[in-house]
């Protein structure tokens, strides 16, 4: 959170100085107002969990890699390094099966990714910056380039897929083309035709988001996971959950759950981009921030952090980021499967540094945090937490 806060802050300025259309690959979206009102289902007070650290991954590999998708029947996880682009691929026992690299200048690279994840089977879907989807062999040879109408922008806001196949011809991707700062117009979710190229809008953010208010709240980082025919979709400063179904080539809107409390720290928001207190909000507050949504099997859960209030918050604490993670935890709240919020607060152990995705048997698969305990001179360590009930 801390980097996240230092690359906020340089956006910002960038913004103010009007650095940022010439620096700062632009995005674009069709988000709409749309939905209804539907009232939040009531949280459970008798129903309890706690998180428990079960195993843990250990990968021979000297590096920072960042999990970008786990294979859902062999388990096979992938891992990026974004400084050197060495991807890796590994078991659930830690046994790299593939390691390369493709960056820099070398043709059909993989770099600067929007996305990446496993597609039809053993192949790799990758989106970057070289304006493409393009799909490879698990080795890294290169198979095809799919045609879009437009060239993909990079701006990667997270490590992870945001391209789902719905079938040999329909994929439905989070991809970015440009973005408007004058408003939220800023990530849109598409149908890709194979066939054709075409691209469809279809996701909207529904009225009952503060999102959708028209005020401007920072960044939005969108959240957008795909389970079943579900979507779900999370926004960065709000505690909700947005749900959608997928119906054949049609996503409509069910509901919002909500599932934050008081001590939730809101953004406080601007009329427009250019009055928007950035100092106010990330240099004397620490806002909430909701990092991802995951299926655990049995339950559904959101990963997020409430932030530090400006009565609570101190240079200290901004200048120190072991500080601020003991001062700010992680928490996950938790649906059942109907989405009914049955807890919150249930509180994501410190050693973990980042929750970055579910094993097939529904084991969420954390890294390990390396600035609170001793760094590992030559291998990755990645938990494997079970939610418990109490």
């Amino acid at each position: 959170m801390y980097h996240l806060k230092v690359f906020l802050i340089i956006l910002f300025e960038m913004i103010k100085t009007k650095l940022l259309i010439f620096i700062v690959p632009v995005l674009c979206s069709f988000f709409g107002c749309s939905g209804g009102d539907k009232e939040n289902k009531e949280i459970s007070d008798n129903q309890a969990f706690h998180l428990e650290i079960v195993d843990s991954i250990r990968v021979d590999y000297l590096g920072d890699l960042e999990i970008t998708d786990i294979h859902q029947e062999t388990g096979e996880i992938i891992g990026f390094n974004f400084k050197t682009n060495d991807l890796v691929i590994f078991d659930q026992t830690g046994k790299i099966i593939e390691q390369f690299s493709r960056g820099g200048d070398r043709p059909n690279p993989i770099n600067s990714m929007v996305s990446l994840g496993f597609y039809q089977g053993d192949k790799l879907l990758v989106a970057n910056n070289n304006g493409k989807l393009a799909v490879f062999k698990k080795n890294g040879e290169h198979i095809e380039d799919i045609p879009l109408p437009f060239q993909i922008q990079y701006f990667n806001w997270s490590q992870r897929k945001k391209i789902y196949s719905l079938s040999d011809s329909l994929l439905l991707g989070q991809l970015a083309k440009i973005k408007n700062i004058e408003g939220y117009e800023e990530y849109y979710l598409n149908f890709i035709d194979l066939k054709t190229g075409n691209l469809t809008p279809v996701l909207s953010i529904p009225d009952i988001s503060k999102y959708s208010s028209g005020d401007h709240y920072g960044p939005l980082y969108p959240y957008i996971t795909k389970f079943d025919n579900f979507l779900y979709m999370t926004l960065s400063n709000e505690p909700s959950l947005h749900i959608y179904e997928l119906e054949g080539s049609d996503l409509n809107y069910l509901e919002t759950v909500a599932f934050g409390n008081a001590d939730f720290v809101e953004v406080i928001p601007s009329t427009d981009p250019d009055s928007f207190d950035f100092d106010r909000n990330y240099g004397h507050m620490d806002a909430g921030d909701v990092q991802g949504f995951f299926d655990v099997g049995n339950w559904l859960v959101a990963y997020y952090r409430n932030g530090i209030n400006a009565v609570n918050y101190s240079a200290d604490i901004s200048e120190d980021p072991i500080l601020n993670r003991k001062k700010n935890p992680c928490f996950l709240a938790v649906f059942d499967q109907n989405h009914k919020l049955l807890r919150r607060g249930v509180e994501v152990p410190l050693n973990v540094a980042s929750i970055q995705g579910t094993m097939p048997d529904g084991k969420l698969l954390a890294k390990k945090n390396k600035m609170l305990f001793d760094k590992e001179e030559d291998f990755e360590i990645y938990y494997l937490m079970e939610l418990v009930p109490n």
